[in-house]
């Protein structure tokens, strides 16, 4: 199928959710969506995985073939930008107000947040595993989009476990153009003072609607950039997102410890030292992005390195100026 028409199917889609105007029916297509992420399981399973191997990895965080590279660093920093991430407190906050729960749906909300988060884990882990065959085996992926897994997996996983696997790429990189839009959308609703809502009809959200396809329409128009790194780019925007979430757990802990906003429902004990830890753990990252991988050799290059990076000849230069210790371009995984 030609990118223009997949991702020309995509963007008709959110704007067949959108248009139902409705959240109910808004959250019912997201979770058929979500449901598909499990196409990744079987998928893993075709290749054979050595169980006491991936045990041996979890336990251990190895092999690193070449040791902790800076590479690898900004792989493991947008893994954890695209776990933990800003549009998530957007997203959940509204999403709650819009489906309408109320105080006595805290309990189940938490129990949906946590069924989540375990199965979006073990998605994860799923697509680790089903993509490791190609790694143990030699294959050149430095220069592989979504589709080129795939189809590279088909001789060493067999037809049905490639076609599940691009069944699970395309499902995620749809279901987050849908919720990361409506996130979007959410936001500069509050920040504008307008409120926004997929209960509201067009006309009287003109605004909230203009953001959500907006956004997904430019996310479209980004993609079908001839030789666009899309990989690059994904890798980039969650390591981002570690730079911007800090400040974010910041307020958010503050807010969940007011008396007066949350009485009761305040944050206890427990969970102020799991927000301490993880907003510690993201601040030492986004030293590690600023200092350590690019301004302690090249102060003169910053966030430029992250933020702007460059295809064709330039690259290996630019790449290597900002990465000086690997010798592989940063999208090498």
């Amino acid at each position: 199928m030609p990118p223009a028409v997949a991702v020309l199917g995509a963007l008709l889609l959110i704007v067949a959710a959108t248009a139902s105007r409705r959240y109910w029916t808004w959250e019912r297509l997201a979770l058929g969506l979500a449901v598909l992420n499990g196409a990744f399981v079987p998928a893993a399973l075709l290749a054979h995985p050595h169980w006491g191997a991936i045990a041996h990895s979890f336990l251990t965080w190895g092999p690193l073939p070449g040791g902790l590279t800076n590479s690898v660093i900004l792989l493991l920093l947008s893994n954890i930008g695209a776990t933990v991430t800003p549009w998530m407190l957007f997203f959940q906050q509204s999403a709650t107000a819009d489906k309408g729960l109320t105080r006595a749906d805290v309990r189940q909300g938490r129990i949906d947040t946590a069924l989540g988060a375990v199965f979006a884990a073990i998605s994860a882990i799923a697509v680790v595993v089903a993509t490791a065959p190609l790694f143990t085996r030699g294959v050149n992926a430095s220069s592989f989009q979504g589709a080129d897994f795939a189809q590279a997996l088909r001789p060493l996983i067999g037809q049905a476990g490639s076609t599940l696997f691009a069944l699970g790429i395309f499902e995620a990189g749809l279901l987050a153009a849908l919720t990361i839009s409506t996130s979007s959308a959410y936001a500069f609703g509050e920040v504008t003072r307008r409120g926004g809502s997929l209960n509201r009809g067009l006309r009287e959200g003109v605004p909230f609607y203009a953001m959500l396809l907006g956004s997904a329409a430019g996310a479209a128009a980004l993609v079908l950039i001839p030789g666009i790194p899309l990989v690059y780019v994904v890798l980039i925007v969650n390591v981002i997102a570690v730079l911007a979430m800090p400040p974010a757990l910041v307020l958010l802990f503050l807010l969940v410890n007011d008396r007066a906003i949350m009485g009761d429902l305040r944050s206890g004990l427990l969970g102020n030292i799991m927000a301490t830890v993880v907003t510690l753990f993201l601040g030492r990252c986004h030293i590690n992005v600023y200092w350590d991988r690019c301004s302690r050799t090249t102060p003169h290059l910053g966030l430029v390195c992250v933020l702007f990076p460059v295809t064709g000849p330039a690259s290996q230069a630019r790449n290597e100026a900002c990465f000086p210790t690997s010798h592989a371009s940063p999208t090498l995984m």
